[in-house]
């Protein structure tokens, strides 16, 4: 009988350290750091450029541009995220929706640096080479557009150090929008400490966070 209770006291044990440790786990996934940031880390690659669109850009070498979501947005929405894209032969005007973010019922709209019409579309989306599109240079590029007007765009996106300090700046805004937006809990405690923005934060958020954060930070194209 001793013994008996001996090896239940032991599994029960057993059986705790393996919840507790579970626990932790989920909650260190939780509020990992966005990965990839390399624009607010570092340099942004030679080549890039970046819009206040948050979306980046690499020109081809007959004029058209591969176009991607920024992977700082990307990370907000998480993993999870929905992709809603235009069709190859669409038009598409400066500032107009280019692709949708969705993720449990809410919505942001990324809105188009250049004027022209979609070329292609790429196929390794759904492979997740998307997040890895800064770093990777143009594994993570959404769609190839053809656009005539490419000489006068260009020249008006930032570049090098230029990018990677516009990018630290929109971070800084970002953190500090929805650290005002969170109420309490551990998203709270961390982001009051000065930790990073967790992966996919926004899906903690409301259907009026995500509508605010579009109306300050998506809606223009300048």
């Amino acid at each position: 009988m001793v013994m008996t209770l001996v090896v239940l006291t032991f599994v029960v044990f057993v059986l705790l350290d393996h919840f507790v440790f579970s626990k932790q786990s989920e909650t260190a996934r939780a509020l990992s750091p966005i990965v990839p940031l390399p624009a607010v880390a570092g340099q942004v690659p030679a080549g890039i450029f970046l819009q206040p669109t948050f979306t980046w850009s690499r020109l081809g070498g007959s004029g058209e541009v591969y176009v991607g979501v920024h992977p700082m947005l990307l990370g907000l929405v998480g993993e999870e995220c929905a992709l809603e894209l235009r069709t190859p032969g669409e038009r598409v005007g400066k500032g107009e929706s280019l692709v949708g973010l969705s993720r449990a019922g809410r919505h942001l709209t990324v809105r188009s640096p250049i004027a022209g019409r979609v070329d292609a579309v790429n196929s390794r989306v759904s492979r997740g080479a998307l997040w890895r599109g800064l770093e990777e240079g143009d594994g993570g590029w959404l769609y190839r557009i053809q656009s005539e007007r490419v000489a006068d765009e260009a020249p008006h996106w930032f570049a090098g150090e230029q990018a990677a300090e516009w990018a630290r700046r929109r971070y800084d805004e970002l953190r500090a929008y929805l650290h005002d937006a969170v109420t309490g809990g551990h998203l709270g405690t961390v982001m009051a400490d000065g930790g990073e923005l967790p992966v996919g934060i926004l899906g903690d958020m409301d259907a009026s966070v995500w509508a605010g954060l579009e109306d300050r930070f998506l809606s223009h194209a300048e």
